[in-house]
């Protein structure tokens, strides 16, 4: 069955709202290609019109929470020019936990994202992967942060708090704060000027 280029995005756009969903929930390991299609409305066959496998279709979900946790910060640096760089750094890396605390894409991040990059042609992660370094220092260089003590030491560290989003329910209610505190630290140290 032939689809209009309308239905095509819609159906695309059902594909990976629903490989999100479940690679939130039950993990992409677990999720069948049937259930996937079948929340789409379409046919088994008809899923390879939009992906060449269920590992491609799990790495454009992995590439929409990269763009949409960058976008997030890159706002935040935008709307928060006039502060301090420490303070300026700092609201963007809450953002961008923020926005993964809401979502639960750590979850798939943490649970699957290595294993579905070891899956992937090499051409695939050559031509369109790059790694949160990659991201992090790009987003320092155009938002003309640069932090004393270097961006190698600024973009681990900033992994490092993000990482802290999948470990929110063992550190209890004062996770926020926590976070908060850990952050603003954080930033203060990598922008301090001796």
């Amino acid at each position: 069955m032939a689809f209009s280029e309308r239905q095509n995005e819609t159906i695309r756009r059902a594909l990976i709202q629903e490989a999100r969903h479940c690679a939130v929930i039950i993990g992409m390991r677990k999720t069948s290609v049937e259930q996937l299609t079948e929340a789409a409305g379409i046919s088994k066959g008809s899923f390879y019109k939009f992906f060449d496998s269920k590992e491609m279709l799990f790495f454009a979900v992995l590439e929409d929470v990269h763009t949409e946790v960058f976008e997030i910060a890159e706002k935040a640096l935008r709307q928060n020019e006039a502060l301090a760089p420490a303070r300026r750094a700092a609201e963007a890396i809450l953002a961008a936990c923020r926005r993964l605390s809401e979502t639960g894409d750590m979850t798939f991040i943490e649970n699957d994202a290595e294993f579905l990059l070891r899956r992937l042609p090499a051409e695939i992660k050559t031509a369109h992967y790059h790694d949160d370094e990659t991201h992090i220092r790009a987003l320092l260089e155009q938002s003309g942060l640069r932090p004393p003590c270097g961006t190698a030491l600024a973009a681990a560290t900033v992994r490092g708090l993000v990482l802290t989003v999948s470990h929110q329910e063992q550190i209890g209610p004062l996770y926020p704060r926590m976070l908060e505190t850990l952050v603003y630290g954080a930033c203060e140290e990598l922008f301090r000027t001796e």
